[in-house]
């Protein structure tokens, strides 16, 4: 089975919040930040001196990447062979691994050879023929007038693609088909969270940075301080969420206004 595992940062806390309420669920108090959890426990504290960055992004289904592989330029010769290889970065299979194995599947070779008689109609038809006719494809192909080659990705999880075709091809997206980076889907919660209970819908995105401080051997067992990072998910569907967006951003960035001598942290 063919497919994605979208990527994972090493986080040190996640936050899943399904009905979150910004003036309960957020709170600013002696340059210290709380988020709570559904449950209404303290899931992370932390304090205003330690935050690095943060990075928010509103969910986002993504687009699946879609290619255009033009052939006009490629020298065609009676009874050639000609290859094509498609790879994506987060292809996934349910028996063999994935990224992490560097599995073969993930770079999928398309060879074909033409007739006494070549055309470049031909050599279009052969490579969308057999790669529409692949059942570990993770992609479809079709002619398009001009001589193109048009690969589309069956999801956006599967990433970008990267298409390695004959000398004188020309690759390129097509208009509309740049790849985006699926945000907050189920998917990609369910990486950190693996609770369909928990996980009911799609999420906007927090990534906090900041510094915890640990012991380390390095310094004889003196504390020093590492960087990490911290997700709080907010369901995009709940009434209340906006205004936790708004709330939990201005306090990050520093210009939430009930605070005096307060700076905040730099989005990125």
């Amino acid at each position: 089975m063919i497919t994605f595992q979208l990527p994972k940062l090493d986080v040190d806390a996640v936050v899943v919040l399904n009905t979150p309420t910004d003036t309960v669920d957020n709170v600013l108090a002696s340059g210290i930040l709380t988020v709570l959890d559904e449950a209404g426990n303290d899931a992370l504290t932390l304090k205003a001196t330690d935050w690095v960055n943060f990075k928010y992004d509103a969910w986002s289904a993504g687009t699946a990447n879609v290619v255009d592989v033009d052939l006009t330029g490629v020298t065609i010769v009676n009874n050639g062979v000609y290859s094509l290889t498609v790879y994506a970065p987060y292809v996934q299979n349910f028996f063999g691994g994935g990224q992490e194995s560097g599995a073969v599947y993930q770079t999928r070779t398309y060879t074909v050879s033409l007739d006494a008689t070549a055309t470049v109609t031909e050599l279009q038809n052969a490579f969308v023929s057999r790669i529409n006719a692949d059942v570990n494809a993770y992609f479809t192909a079709a002619a398009v007038a001009g001589d193109i080659v048009r690969i589309t990705a069956d999801a956006a999880g599967f990433g970008p693609l990267t298409i390695n075709a004959p000398t004188g091809s020309l690759v390129a997206d097509a208009v509309g088909g740049a790849w985006v980076a699926p945000v907050g889907t189920a998917d990609e919660v369910l990486q950190y969270i693996p609770d369909a209970s928990i996980v009911t819908g799609v999420y906007r995105r927090y990534v906090i940075t900041y510094r915890k401080f640990i012991r380390h051997n390095i310094v004889n067992g003196l504390q020093v301080a590492k960087p990490v990072q911290a997700i709080v998910y907010l369901n995009n569907g709940a009434g209340t969420t906006a205004a936790m967006v708004t709330k939990l951003t201005s306090i990050l960035d520093g210009s939430w206004a009930t605070v005096a001598d307060y700076l905040g942290c730099p989005a990125v």
